[in-house]
C-alpha cells in the first residue's frame, strides 16, 4: 500500500496554504516558478522566494518577471492532505532545496484546524560533499491583504515577550471588518504576519527587497516607512531572508505565516464571532508563539496523518483515487471556518460555496462535501448544520417560513437571509438535510441533539411525503441545467430521504415512522417501473430515449439502508448504462450535454459494487485533473470529451463538493482514526 502522494500526478493547481475561503495561495501551473502565486479566484497574491548559492541567484517560488533571477530546477512536487512538499536543484547541481508548505488541517484538532498560522519550511543539503554558502529569501506582498489593489496598506514591526521570533505584520488603513461580503471577494480586514526564529525580517517595496537581496544576499538597510500607501503603489512586502552554511548533513530555515482576520463571520442578530482558536490562545502573537515551539511536532503529525490516510484511501480506492481524495481533503477544509460561537457559547462551523456566488452554509453545497466529513470528522459536519437548523427553527431574529428546508442563510460571510432571499429547492434540499442526519446517526453521533428540530423536521417530511413520487417543477442543485419537473434523480434523492426520516424517527424513539418508511417504499416501487425504459431509468418520467446520472441513489447504500429500492436491480443497470455513454472523461451527467459533475460521477462510481466498475467510471476524475489544461483548484463541472472547465476558470472551481469522492470510504464501512490524531498534543 502506497504511503505517499503520486510523485508524477500533475495537480491542476498547487496548493500552498489553504487555511479558510479567504487565505489561500495556489500555483496554477506545472511548476514553483510557472506563473505568479494566485487566490482560488485566479488574483495575483504576489509572493516571491529566491535563493543564492555561492553568489548566484535563483528563483524557486513565484514569478514577478523583474528580478531577473534564474530559476531553480523543480525535481519534483508531492501533493498530501496537509501538506505540499517540492524538491529542487541549482542549475549547477550544487544545492538540493526542499521547500515544504505545512498546514495543521487535522480534522479531529479543532485548535489547530481552525489556527491560522502555517509553515514554510526550507531544508538544503550539499550535493556535491562541499559547504556552499546560502541565503534564502521569502517574501508575501501586500496584494494578500486588499481586495482592491488601490486599498491602502500599513505595517509594522512584531515581538513577541519571551521568544526568539522576529517578525512583521501588515493589514489595510480602513479595516473594514466584516463590511465585505460575495464570491469573489478578497478579505480586506485583519493582518498578515510573517515570523522567524532566525533571520531578517523586513518591510518595504517588493521590487526592491528582491533586487537588493538578489544582488547582495542582504535585505534594504534602511526603513521603508512610507505608509499608508495605495497597494499597487511600489507594493510593499514582508520579507524574510536568513544565511546558511550548506553540507551533507543539511540545515532547515522556517518561515511562520499567520492571518489574524479579527472576525470571521456575523450571524443574524447573534453577533460577529471570532475563529475558534481564540478560545486557547488569548492573541495571534500567542498562536503564532506556539506554532513555531511545535514545528516539529505538527511535520511528524503530519506525516503520520497524511500516510495513513493515503494507505486507507489506497486500500479502498487505489492510488490514482487517493491522490484525488488528498486534493479534495484540502480543498473542502479550505472553505470551512472553525468559530466560536459567544452568544450561545459554543464551537460553529461555516462554509462558503466558493465560485459560484459566495452564498453561506448553501445546503445543496454542503450535502455532497459531506461524505469527506462523515468519513474524517462527523462533528464538523454536525457544526455545519447547526446554523441552517437554528435559523429554520426561528432562533433568530430573522423569521423563516417555508414549509422546507432552507437554501443558505446568506452571502459569506453574512448570515442574514430571510425566506425570501432562499433558493426555492424544495426537495433537493429536504432531502439533503434528512440524509446527512442519518448519516451523523451511523456514524455514531448520537441523535439527542436533535430533539429540539424534531417537530420542524417532522413537518418537513410530511412536506416531502406530500410532493412524492412526481416532482413538480423546479430546480434541484444542479440549477445551471434549468428546472425540470418530474425529475427521477431528484425524486430518488427525496424517496431515499424519506426512508432516512423514518430511520431518524425510530433513532428518536419518536411515533409513527412506519408511515414514512412504508410510503418510501410504495414510491420507490412506482419509480422503478414508471422510470423504467429499457436497460436504464429516464431522465424524468415523461421523457423518453433520455438518461441521467441518478447519484442520489447511492445514499440507500451509504447509509445502510436495505430499502426502499431494489438496489440489486437498480444499481448494477444504472452503473452498467453509464459507463456506456462514457467518453474520453467519464459519461455526461445526462443526455442532454457533454458535462459532468466530478462530485456525481464519483458518486455513480461509489454505486458500483465490483472494481472494475468502480474504476470505469472514477479514473476518469483523476485523468481529467492530471491531463486539462483548464490550471485552476480541482474543477467540479468538466467537458468529459476534452476535460475542459465547462464554465471557465471563475466558476465551479475550488469547491468543497470535491469532498464527495470520500463516499467510496463510506461504502467501505471504515472511520478514520490515525495515529497522529490519536497523539494531539
Amino acid at each position: 500500500l502506497v504511503v505517499s502522494a503520486l510523485p508524477n500526478f500533475r495537480p491542476p493547481a498547487i496548493p500552498l496554504i489553504t487555511t479558510d475561503p479567504y487565505m489561500q495561495m495556489w500555483l496554477m501551473g506545472d511548476t514553483a516558478t510557472s506563473d505568479v502565486v494566485r487566490h482560488w479566484d485566479q488574483r495575483s497574491k504576489q509572493t516571491l522566494g529566491l535563493v543564492r548559492i555561492d553568489g548566484s541567484a535563483y528563483r524557486y517560488l513565484g514569478s514577478d518577471g523583474s528580478n531577473g533571477a534564474a530559476e531553480m530546477v523543480q525535481q519534483r512536487v508531492e501533493i498530501f492532505p496537509t501538506r505540499t512538499q517540492f524538491v529542487f536543484q541549482d542549475p549547477a547541481k550544487l544545492v538540493e532545496l526542499n521547500v515544504t508548505f505545512l498546514s495543521t488541517q487535522f480534522s479531529k484538532d479543532y485548535q489547530r484546524l481552525s489556527r491560522p498560522v502555517s509553515y514554510v519550511r526550507h531544508d538544503v543539503r550539499s550535493l556535491d560533499g562541499k559547504q556552499h554558502n546560502v541565503q534564502l529569501y521569502f517574501d508575501m506582498s501586500a496584494e494578500h491583504v486588499v481586495n482592491d489593489f488601490s486599498e491602502q496598506v500599513t505595517w509594522g514591526d512584531m515581538s513577541i515577550s519571551g521568544s526568539d521570533l522576529a517578525g512583521a505584520w501588515m493589514g489595510t488603513e480602513a479595516q473594514p471588518v466584516l463590511e465585505l461580503k460575495g464570491d469573489q471577494t478578497n478579505i480586506n480586514w485583519g493582518y498578515l504576519y510573517l515570523a522567524s526564529e532566525v533571520g531578517d525580517v523586513h518591510v518595504a517595496s517588493a521590487a526592491t527587497q528582491r533586487a537588493t537581496f538578489a544582488k547582495t544576499g542582504k535585505l534594504p538597510v534602511e526603513k521603508d516607512t512610507r505608509m499608508p500607501r495605495n497597494c499597487s503603489d511600489e507594493l510593499p512586502a514582508i520579507a524574510v531572508r536568513r544565511e546558511l552554511l550548506a553540507d551533507a548533513e543539511g540545515q532547515h530555515h522556517t518561515v511562520i505565516v499567520a492571518y489574524d482576520d479579527r472576525k470571521s463571520v456575523s450571524y443574524y442578530d447573534e453577533g460577529q464571532f471570532s475563529g475558534y482558536w481564540t478560545m486557547t490562545w488569548p492573541s495571534i502573537e500567542a498562536a503564532i508563539a506556539a506554532a513555531a515551539l511545535e514545528e516539529l511536532a505538527m511535520l511528524q503529525m503530519s506525516s503520520r496523518h497524511d500516510g495513513e490516510l493515503l494507505e486507507q484511501l489506497s486500500s479502498v480506492g487505489g492510488e490514482e483515487y487517493a491522490q484525488i481524495a488528498a486534493l479534495a481533503y484540502r480543498q473542502t477544509l479550505a472553505a470551512t471556518k472553525l468559530v466560536w460561537n459567544s452568544h450561545r457559547q459554543q464551537m460553529w462551523n461555516f462554509l462558503k460555496e466558493i465560485s459560484t456566488n459566495g452564498d453561506m452554509q448553501t445546503m445543496d453545497v454542503i450535502f455532497p462535501a459531506s461524505p469527506m466529513f462523515l468519513y474524517t470528522n462527523p462533528e464538523l459536519l454536525r457544526l455545519l448544520l447547526l446554523p441552517i437548523l437554528a435559523y429554520a427553527n426561528n432562533e433568530t431574529g430573522t423569521s423563516f417560513s417555508d414549509r422546507y428546508s432552507p437554501h443558505q442563510i446568506g452571502t459569506y460571510p453574512i448570515a442574514d437571509a430571510d425566506t425570501q432571499s432562499q433558493e426555492p429547492m424544495p426537495m433537493e434540499n429536504t432531502g439533503n438535510m434528512f440524509l446527512m442526519l442519518l448519516g451523523l446517526v451511523r456514524a455514531k453521533v448520537e441523535p439527542a441533539w436533535l430533539k429540539p428540530y424534531y417537530p420542524m423536521l417532522k413537518s418537513w417530511a410530511e412536506y416531502l411525503k406530500s410532493t412524492l413520487p412526481f416532482p413538480a417543477l423546479q430546480l434541484c442543485t444542479d440549477d445551471f441545467t434549468g428546472k425540470l419537473a418530474n425529475n427521477t434523480n431528484l425524486a430518488a434523492k427525496g424517496i431515499v430521504a424519506l426512508e432516512a426520516f423514518a430511520e431518524l424517527c425510530k433513532s428518536l424513539d419518536e411515533s409513527g415512522c412506519d408511515a414514512y418508511s412504508e410510503g418510501a417504499h410504495s414510491f420507490a416501487k412506482t419509480w422503478q417501473q414508471d422510470a423504467l425504459e429499457g436497460d436504464h431509468f429516464k431522465i424524468a418520467f415523461q421523457t423518453d430515449k433520455s438518461y441521467s446520472i441518478k447519484y442520489n441513489l447511492v445514499w440507500q447504500k451509504l447509509l445502510a439502508m436495505s430499502g426502499p429500492f431494489d438496489w440489486s436491480l437498480v444499481a448494477p443497470m444504472e452503473v452498467k448504462y453509464y459507463i456506456s455513454k462514457a467518453n474520453k472523461f467519464g459519461p455526461p451527467m445526462d443526455f442532454r450535454h457533454s458535462y459532468v459533475k466530478l462530485d456525481w460521477l464519483s458518486w455513480a462510481a461509489a454505486m458500483a459494487d465490483d472494481e472494475l466498475s468502480f474504476q470505469a467510471l472514477h479514473r476518469p476524475i483523476f485523468d481529467q485533473a492530471n491531463q486539462t489544461g483548464c490550471r485552476v483548484p480541482l474543477t467540479d463541472l468538466f467537458d468529459t470529451i476534452d476535460a475542459a472547465c465547462s464554465y471557465g476558470k471563475k466558476a465551479f472551481v475550488a469547491r468543497p463538493v470535491t469532498g464527495g469522492v470520500f463516499a467510496k470510504m463510506l461504502t467501505s464501512g471504515r472511520a478514520l482514526l490515525t495515529s497522529a490524531e490519536a497523539l494531539i498534543i
